[in-house]
């Protein structure tokens, strides 16, 4: 797979590759000038897209969380089956259907159908990720904020999320990692109005020119490398200050 992305990456700024030559022969940024402008409309659906539905299963799964931590309960059965359905049925069986729900109700093509399609795929996997950090948290903690008086929803934004900050961005980059690389839901929903770097991607692979490709494929990788860098650079950042923060995390 790291092989696949060198080569279009290669072929990205490639002007002439002849075979059999190990690199292009000639080298140009034309590509990127040429085909940049077709790529900011997908690329800005993406980003945005990626971001909404991440932040809005941070927000659900930090309030599953919470409830469980506070009532002592955890999901049982049924509720996990119904939260890793979407991971365990294929795509086609039940997406069609949901495409029928968004005409139906008049959504499809709209980005809150589109958002809700991404958030399917992406609650499931920001909940793996964050659901044993979160669980693991030492309760002593949170206990000696509240014998100091400190009420529950304060002791969830000052000593729980900070001390699981890298945890939090961590899920945050896996959920738009995945968001980004929906095909199936961004067709079922977009219905052809919305599209992303994925679907365009896929669309140009038929044409066969490789540095259009290159251009689509090197953007589709960076989106996701970009916010797992920040999860793992932003923690660091924002408690260099405070050195058990640093070391904790």
């Amino acid at each position: 797979g790291l092989l696949a992305l060198l080569g279009m990456a290669l072929w990205s700024f490639a002007r002439r590759w002849r075979w059999p030559d190990a690199l292009p022969g000639n080298w140009t940024l034309g590509n990127w000038a040429r085909y940049g402008g077709e790529a900011w409309e997908p690329g800005m659906t993406t980003l945005l897209v990626g971001v909404a539905a991440a932040v809005i299963a941070l927000a659900l799964v930090l309030a599953c969380l919470e409830a469980e931590d506070r009532s002592g309960r955890r999901p049982g059965v049924r509720a996990l089956w119904l939260i890793y359905a979407p991971l365990i049925v294929p795509q086609v069986a039940f997406l069609f259907g949901a495409q029928v729900l968004l005409l139906s109700v008049g959504l499809e093509g709209t980005w809150g159908a589109l958002i809700w399609a991404h958030l399917l795929f992406v609650l499931p996997y920001m909940f793996l990720s964050l659901s044993d950090p979160y669980r693991k948290l030492d309760p002593r903690y949170a206990r000696s904020a509240l014998c100091l008086g400190v009420g529950p929803a304060r002791v969830f934004w000052r000593v729980k999320l900070p001390m699981l900050a890298r945890a939090v961005l961590i899920a945050l980059a896996v959920g738009f990692a995945v968001s980004v690389g929906e095909y199936l839901p961004t067709i079922f929903a977009g219905g052809g109005r919305l599209t992303t770097l994925t679907t365009e991607a896929v669309a140009r692979a038929g044409g066969g020119d490789r540095r259009l490709i290159g251009v689509f494929a090197v953007l589709q990788a960076v989106l996701p490398l970009a916010g797992f860098l920040v999860a793992s650079a932003l923690p660091g950042w924002l408690f260099r200050h405070r050195r058990g923060m640093r070391e904790g995390l």
